[in-house]
């Protein structure tokens, strides 16, 4: 049973992490999930908030009762089917895989089996090896960066971009249109600010329209070449504007994943020297070391369901059609789960690391493994060029502009080798 206080409590604490742009909503994530049963409803998002690790992995594992196709209940993708631009935005995000359901589910999922396969992922090993290695060129031991814009932010566009097909000319235009993404798809995003970035998301759903298009009658080596050709169902590829919108959500997904996860890690790096160090001295530890970025501060911080029928969950009665969302960067530090003495310390030893940052379950992110590479060689290729980054002049800011994907708006570092 939930005491009156319990629900007053989680409520006043929920509103905090969804309106007050936090810097740092950590504290509140473990007050949140240390609170009762760790359970709570949030009246801004109209739905349940679950925090433990247990219970958010176990509805990960029932997509039956737990359904992902529930964007426009959210908010995630709430529009106004009136203007026609709106409508087109939602035609789009509809048909992406993170907000369906087995049997659509499970027919895009194939295109993406052939897209990220171990041989797939080291051939863009490659291509991440030489866009690391070209930023990087440009810069001195001594110089004062904001590595978010720099070089966080360009990495995994180029990255992606580059793979997909896309010219080099058009990497900054992506950029934009990638960020613009995110916050059409952030619940806590709306008004004119959400009809701009679903705008602007348009605009990079036509321009890799024309691309698919073309590619459907001249295939290349390239990604969106797969996506567009690979047979999913009867001998027949995806119908083009289903592909299109997988390549869209690859773009914003995959970009802004890996932006973040590179800003962590490297804000990480920069308040412990001795960390640093040792990745320094050993760049094979690098995999561990990037688990443990995506345990601690994971790139996004909340993912979603629909509940499909009235059920009791944690002593509630939760009713079908209710969204319940899950603070997963709550349950990547939950002690019941990550037994260490204190599950909140970053520890590249930790033996346990079945976090949930790419998600569990038949809905876990298609693309990580492009995005655990990407950061690696990244990162690696990061300190064999300047072993001894540090803080910058201008304290860094955390990105608060949005709740689900959190990172680092700035992240000021002086290079040195």
């Amino acid at each position: 049973m939930t005491s009156t206080l319990h629900v007053e409590t989680g409520t006043a604490i929920l509103t905090q992490i969804v309106l007050g742009g936090l810097q740092d909503p950590f504290p509140l994530y473990e007050e949140l999930r240390e609170l009762g049963d760790g359970f709570h409803w949030c009246a801004e998002l109209r739905g349940w908030v679950a925090t433990r690790y247990a219970d958010i992995r176990k509805m990960d594992e029932d997509p039956e009762l737990y359904s992902n196709e529930m964007g426009r209940m959210t908010g995630a993708t709430a529009r106004d089917d009136s203007d026609p631009v709106q409508r087109r935005f939602g035609e789009m995000t509809d048909s992406w895989i993170l907000f369906l359901d087995p049997p659509r589910h499970t027919e895009i999922r194939r295109v993406f089996r052939h897209a990220f396969t171990p041989k797939a992922v080291a051939k863009y090993r490659a291509t991440t090896e030489r866009i690391a290695d070209d930023l990087l060129a440009g810069y001195r031991s001594g110089d004062e960066v904001d590595f978010m814009e720099k070089l966080a932010a360009k990495i995994p566009i180029e990255v992606i971009a580059t793979i997909l097909g896309v010219p080099a000319s058009d990497f900054e235009m992506f950029r934009e249109w990638t960020d613009a993404l995110v916050l059409a798809t952030d619940p806590s995003v709306q008004g004119p600010a959400r009809t701009e970035a679903i705008s602007q998301s348009m605009q990079l759903s036509d321009y890799l329209t024309e691309i698919g298009l073309e590619r459907l009658r001249n295939p290349q080596d390239d990604l969106i070449s797969l996506i567009m050709t690979t047979d999913v169902s009867d001998g027949q590829p995806l119908d083009p504007a289903v592909a299109i919108a997988q390549a869209v959500l690859l773009l914003g997904a995959g970009n802004d994943t890996t932006r973040n996860l590179l800003g962590n890690a490297i804000s990480i790096l920069v308040d412990r020297p001795e960390l640093q160090q040792r990745m320094v001295a050993n760049p094979g530890l690098m995999p561990e070391f990037v688990e443990e970025v995506l345990r601690f501060d994971p790139s996004f911080h909340f993912d979603f369901k629909r509940v499909t029928r009235d059920h009791e969950l944690l002593g509630r009665e939760v009713k079908a059609n209710t969204p319940v969302f899950h603070l997963t960067a709550a349950a990547n530090r939950d002690p019941r789960f990550f037994d260490d003495p204190d599950p909140s310390i970053f520890d590249i030893d930790r033996q346990n690391k079945r976090h949930l940052a790419f998600s569990h379950g038949i809905h876990r992110c298609v693309g990580a493994p492009l995005a655990r590479m990407e950061a690696q060689v990244g990162l690696t290729t990061l300190l064999e060029r300047f072993p001894n980054i540090t803080h910058g002049s201008t304290p860094p800011v955390r990105k608060v502009a949005n709740i689900v994907a959190r990172g680092w708006e700035t992240r000021p570092v002086t290079l040195l080798s």
